[in-house]
């Protein structure tokens, strides 16, 4: 049974968690008529999801670091009230510049209660119980993405795309009331030490630059290249930096030393880099492909998170009963099976067959991030709970930005700059077909990170 104290942590995160990607998927669908409304142009609307994901990444990791130092529940509030205060103001705002930058600070709130509510679950649970608890976010995780695009659609059509950003805050504000009130417990584990504000800035530093990299490689090829370049270079400076300081923001380390903990966050990595841009791939197949129009295609796209929705139940039980380290093979195995699935799709193929791969993806990721999850945050203890908190979202957004990379290049040298259409449509399909593969294979070959680590617990144990 789960204490009664515990069950509104759990809801007070849960909620938390629900809109950080449900503000992620929804605002697409808001794109047309808040664009309008703003008179803004078609580069400035594809940076509204750029400047969020870079709050997002930027402070992640450093998010586990200050839950440690300052409190996890105080760092959670903190950017549940950052959160619901952006989100007021983008709804009142009427100039686009001023949006974009409320944009990275939702990012900057979502990434601080998002890593500091991970540990706080991890925190308030017993080893017996964590999987349950983790379950709870994950379900919750899927549900914001799931529900996201058709929420937000109705909403915007019904009273306004305002009142999504409205309405947000409002359920945030009641997140962090219930926080407030009902959980007194505070969990810190490094008060008194010294924060990381070089590591720190390198950090973010480096993460920028891999975010606009990744995200004008399309459009500017060869200043994007140099910032993805310039992440290596400060990327490479950070970890020297980590290596040198007495309290790091990553204890590398640690990192290298423990392999349960540095095999589960590669395989986290390779996962996630490769099921992001699915979405991306998938709309076009339907819509272009098979002419379906856009809201039969979202609807079509949501088997997967269904199926991911209704299996994290089943794979927190399953965590329960049987070897969590087995189970996230077998999950990123499904993973890699639905990718090369849909890898050979074709306008030959049955549509069904790519429900058939988003039921493999959405069982396989389900299967997978939450078992891995836990094993992350277990194999780092008490000392490092928050970092591997933060290193969880910062892991999971750098496999976003990867898997933009991969995809951007392959269209690039396929296709150029044509937008996809019914003349130039079988190239589309072989970018497709490539990329799948890549990206398949990758998730198989994490079945050897699952399964190295496995034996390597086992002879810890």
């Amino acid at each position: 049974m789960i204490e009664s104290s515990h069950k509104r942590l759990i809801f007070a995160v849960c909620v938390a968690q629900f809109f950080m990607p449900f503000m992620m998927s929804g605002v697409n669908a808001v794109l047309p008529p808040l664009g309008e409304e703003l008179g803004a142009s078609a580069r400035e609307l594809s940076l509204v999801g750029t400047f969020y994901s870079l709050g997002l990444v930027v402070f992640q990791l450093p998010a586990g670091s200050l839950g440690d130092i300052w409190g996890r529940r105080r760092v959670f509030m903190c950017g549940v009230a950052i959160f619901a205060v952006s989100c007021g103001a983008l709804g009142s705002v009427s100039s686009m510049p001023l949006f974009l930058g409320l944009r990275f600070l939702q990012g900057v709130g979502g990434a601080l209660f998002n890593a500091s509510g991970l540990a706080l679950l991890a925190s308030a649970s017993t080893p017996d119980k964590r999987a349950i608890y983790l379950g709870f976010s994950t379900t919750t995780v899927y549900a914001g993405v799931a529900c996201g695009p058709p929420v937000a659609g109705f909403i915007a059509e019904v009273f306004g795309w305002r009142w999504l950003f409205w309405g947000n805050a409002a359920a945030m504000a009641a997140a962090l009331l219930l926080m407030k009130l009902s959980v007194k417990l505070e969990w810190r584990t490094a008060k008194g030490q010294p924060f990381d504000f070089r590591g720190c800035t390198l950090y973010a530093l480096a993460m920028t630059a891999l975010t606009f990299g990744a995200s004008t490689l399309a459009f500017h090829p060869e200043s994007a290249s140099f910032l993805i370049l310039l992440f290596v270079f400060l990327l490479f400076a950070f970890v020297l930096c980590e290596l040198k300081t007495f309290h790091p923001l990553l204890d590398v380390r640690f990192l290298v030393q423990h392999r349960v903990f540095a095999l589960s966050s590669l395989a986290a990595f390779i996962n996630y880099s490769s099921i992001f841009g699915m979405i991306f791939f998938f709309s076009l197949f339907l819509q272009t492909g098979h002419g379906l129009d856009t809201r039969q295609a979202g609807l079509f796209l949501a088997v997967q998170p269904l199926a991911q929705l209704l299996t994290t139940p089943l794979a927190a039980r399953l965590c329960l009963i049987w070897d969590a380290g087995k189970l996230s093979a077998v999950g990123v195995a499904l993973c890699g099976l639905g990718l090369l699935a849909a890898a050979f799709l074709d306008l030959s193929s049955p549509i069904w067959n790519l429900a058939v791969a988003q039921c493999l993806l959405g069982c396989g990721t389900s299967f997978f991030s939450m078992p891995n999850t836990t094993i992350i945050l277990e194999s780092a203890g008490k000392e490092h709970l928050g970092q591997a908190s933060g290193l969880t979202g910062a892991v999971r957004n750098a496999g976003q930005l990867f898997n933009m990379v991969v995809v951007t290049i392959t269209l690039s040298l396929l296709l150029g700059h044509e937008s996809v259409s019914g003349q130039n449509f079988g190239v589309f399909l072989n970018c497709m077909k490539i990329d799948l593969i890549i990206f398949g294979v990758l998730n198989l070959l994490a079945v050897g990170c699952a399964l190295v680590r496995n034996k390597t617990s086992d002879r810890r144990a």
